[in-house]
């Protein structure tokens, strides 16, 4: 059943000439105008499935074009599936590094840990960022891996413990044994 929302048309006939100091009323007419048909449940369900099937062949498009690729983000195929799987993981501790104003994230699980980057600045010429662990009850840093801007996700080397520290530092190019400064941007996970 159509709805109709009340309106006005005025006559668009010319009234006879009158005195121009003398006014005619014109009679304003109401009139009912009809709405337009709006689409029903059927319609909507039918446009709700069709965007899911089209959602649905474009990833799987991506998915096929992207094969034999190598992964943007600088890891191997198997390193870009262990991290996938950590940043995946429902259990997974995550942990701005203090100091990194949310820019490096740790996730870490029992299975890894991965730092995610979101607006890190590019290190300077011949420099390069530095993950560190320092296992629980230990005061030694170990490297845990060299980084640039260019990745979004950085697979760390080594575990990340219950109780273990992750930093991050500038070092040069290539790596350090040790770190050349403290350890300022810091995440500590949490006992079990």
């Amino acid at each position: 059943m159509a709805r109709s929302t009340p309106g006005q048309i005025l006559a668009l006939e010319h009234p006879p000439a009158v005195d121009a100091t003398t006014a005619t009323p014109v009679e304003r007419i109401p009139i009912e105008l009809p709405r337009g048909p709006r689409p029903g449940w059927p319609t909507l369900a039918a446009l709700a499935i069709a965007s899911g099937l089209v959602a649905i062949c474009l990833g799987g498009w991506a998915i096929v074009s992207g094969r034999g690729e190598q992964p943007a983000s600088g890891l191997g195929e198997r390193q870009l599936d262990a991290a996938l799987a950590i940043l995946a993981s429902p259990g997974a501790e995550r942990l701005p590094l203090r100091g990194s104003v949310g820019r490096i994230l740790l996730v870490a699980t029992d299975r890894g840990a991965v730092l995610s980057l979101d607006g890190l600045g590019a290190p300077p010429a011949g420099r390069a960022y530095e993950a560190w662990v320092i296992p629980p009850g230990s005061a030694t840093p170990r490297p845990a891996g060299t980084f640039d801007t260019s990745e979004r996700v950085v697979l760390l080397t080594r575990p990340v413990l219950p109780g273990a520290r992750v930093g991050v530092t500038l070092e040069a190019a290539g790596g350090a044994e040790r770190p050349s400064r403290p350890l300022r941007v810091v995440a500590e996970r949490a006992s079990s």
